[in-house]
């Protein structure tokens, strides 16, 4: 299966999720719209281990009866719904993080009401569909909430979820409260501007200041982005303390505009907004 969102209504495409069945013989294409809000979050949709698909929506510009301020579990060939959590004016802004806790599927999605919100996949939103097992405020920036968010577990299993908050990341553990999965803040950044969501390997963070100049309400043209954007910093951070390790100084020549860091096999990649990509290589432990 091949999957993709659109969003924002861009070039006349409704708001939706889209599956093609690359096993068929047609490549059959479903699709599941939100029929209003947004598909939030920078990296949906993501998924559980038993292939369920799941998808955060923003609010919506007018009560419709739609699944606004929701993330939602689809069926992964024919999207059909599964099941939801809804919460009024939450405003989703990241794609859902799923990750594996004690033998279960736990989803967490980050809204612009600052709460970041725990879900059990078995019922996200319990009974009433409004019910989350926890939730957690996040200190973002109101104007730039996250838009996706990274999760590792270190060698004492022990889960963690980081947040880039507007200027800064923050590292929470998953620790257990009455039961209950809740997050509990640990470490936060040094300052960056409008730092991108963060990539572990080998239990160090890779966290990208983007530099890119943001302005809450306005809309730049690409000359006054270009002029008040600053060099995009790349930084290596110990993962359990937040400890900077490594930084590329002055290395980038460009601000980072969208997207995101990846890495693997010894190197860690970053593309800026003037068409550069950036390859950084660190020791692979033997």
């Amino acid at each position: 299966m091949l999957y993709a969102a659109t969003t924002n209504d861009c070039g006349g495409a409704p708001n939706a999720i889209w599956a093609v069945d690359l096993g068929s013989p047609d490549k059959t294409i479903t699709s599941w719209k939100t029929n209003g809000p947004n598909i939030a979050g920078s990296a949906s949709p993501a998924f559980g281990s038993d292939g369920t698909v799941y998808v955060a929506t923003t609010d919506a510009a007018e009560a419709t009866p739609t699944y606004a301020n929701s993330v939602v579990a689809l069926e992964p060939k024919t999207l059909k719904l599964r099941d939801y959590f809804t919460q009024p004016k939450a405003d989703f802004s990241s794609s859902p993080l799923v990750f594996e806790y004690k033998g279960k599927d736990l989803i967490v999605a980050a809204g612009k009401d600052g709460r970041t919100y725990i879900l059990n996949s078995t019922s996200p939103g319990g009974t009433d569909h409004h019910t989350p097992l926890s939730t957690a405020s996040v200190a973002a920036n109101g104007d730039f909430p996250p838009g996706s968010l990274a999760s590792w577990q270190d060698s004492a299993g022990t889960r963690w979820v980081l947040a880039p908050t507007g200027n800064t990341i923050a590292a929470f553990k998953v620790v257990e409260q009455g039961g209950i999965p809740t997050l509990q803040p640990v470490w936060t950044s040094r300052e960056m501007v409008s730092p991108l969501a963060p990539i572990v390997i080998n239990d160090v963070v890779f966290a990208l200041s983007s530099g890119e100049y943001r302005s809450p309400g306005t809309q730049l043209t690409a000359q006054q982005r270009v002029q008040r954007s600053k060099p995009a910093v790349l930084y290596a951070l110990d993962a359990s303390t937040g400890k900077e390790l490594w930084t590329s100084g002055s290395a980038i020549t460009s601000f980072a505009h969208s997207g995101g860091l990846s890495g693997g096999f010894g190197q860690v990649y970053v593309e800026t907004y003037d068409s550069t990509f950036y390859t950084f290589g660190f020791a692979i432990e033997k």
